[in-house]
């Protein structure tokens, strides 16, 4: 059963990833794009309650720290829309692993987590890869959304350390859409986005690539916390990591992301590596 959920997670984490690149060609406006996306994800998570039940935690302080991650979480759902629009898919799939290693650097000097050899040398392979991939790039616009990338992942780092473990406390499907949901909310208002604006980059959107996309990305997520909630971090984490190397196959066939593909194979698999290392 759990391997059935993570090829389940495999297929439709590579599906959003493809679609999302051909959803954020039409994109205008980033944050009014995102906000619509958003919602669809969370609508897409709240269909399944009926699955799961339904159960939230009495003590308000979760919700509390719950909002103060979705804050994050808005930050880096905003930065990455404007990165996938400027990166090939294949690519941002192997920029996402750095997720893992500033995740592994927080529990270092934030958790006082043991450094290991194994976790070290994990951190060194995934960095190798993306250096690989893009060392002496003459770009000036690709390396200018790498940086970016690489914020909005910190974002989220910072977010994921906040609500560590509570997705327990919830029915997993509202707990998913509530970090879409709010998120959404706070983008809104930020950045004073009206459902005309989301109606207008819906209409220039290609329509069954942009549900694919909402859907998508609440759903990749629901199953992801389903195999973690069924089996072991250790053994969840590193196949999981197998999207790094679906994106890249399947981004060479689908998006025609044909340059450098000897590097972006040669990265994935070193950043699978690299995972598996950190996961022991």
């Amino acid at each position: 059963m759990q391997a059935l959920t993570i090829v389940l997670y495999i297929f439709i984490a590579t599906v959003f990833n493809q679609s999302y690149k051909i959803t954020t060609r039409t994109m205008k406006n980033a944050a009014a794009q995102t906000v619509g996306l958003e919602l669809l994800a969370g609508i897409s998570c709240l269909l399944f309650i009926p699955f799961f039940g339904f159960k939230l935690p009495s003590n308000p302080w979760t919700y509390l720290l719950l909002g103060l991650s979705c804050v994050f979480y808005a930050i880096n759902n905003f930065m990455v829309a404007n990165v996938r629009k400027n990166l090939e898919a294949s690519v941002i799939s192997i920029l996402q692993q750095s997720y893992t290693v500033l995740m592994t650097l927080a529990g270092f000097l934030l958790l006082n987590e043991q450094v290991t050899l194994f976790k070290t040398l994990g951190i060194l392979l995934i960095i190798g890869g993306n250096i690989l991939v893009f060392w002496q790039s003459k770009k000036t616009k690709e390396l200018k959304y790498i940086v970016l990338g690489l914020l909005a992942y910190a974002c989220n780092v910072a977010a994921g350390l906040i609500d560590v473990g509570f997705s327990g406390e919830f029915s997993l499907p509202f707990y998913t859409a509530f970090l879409y949901l709010v998120p959404a909310l706070i983008i809104s208002v930020c950045n004073r986005v009206r459902f005309s604006d989301i109606a207008k980059e819906y209409k220039r959107a290609n329509k069954p690539f942009y549900f694919l996309t909402g859907a998508g990305w609440g759903l990749q997520y629901l199953v992801l916390l389903i195999a973690y909630s069924a089996g072991e971090v250790s053994v969840v984490a590193p196949l999981s990591s197998l999207t790094v190397i679906s994106n890249v196959i399947v981004g060479y066939f689908f998006l025609k992301e044909k340059s450098r593909m000897v590097r972006k194979i040669i990265a994935a698999i070193l950043a699978i590596s690299g995972i598996i290392l950190i996961s022991l």
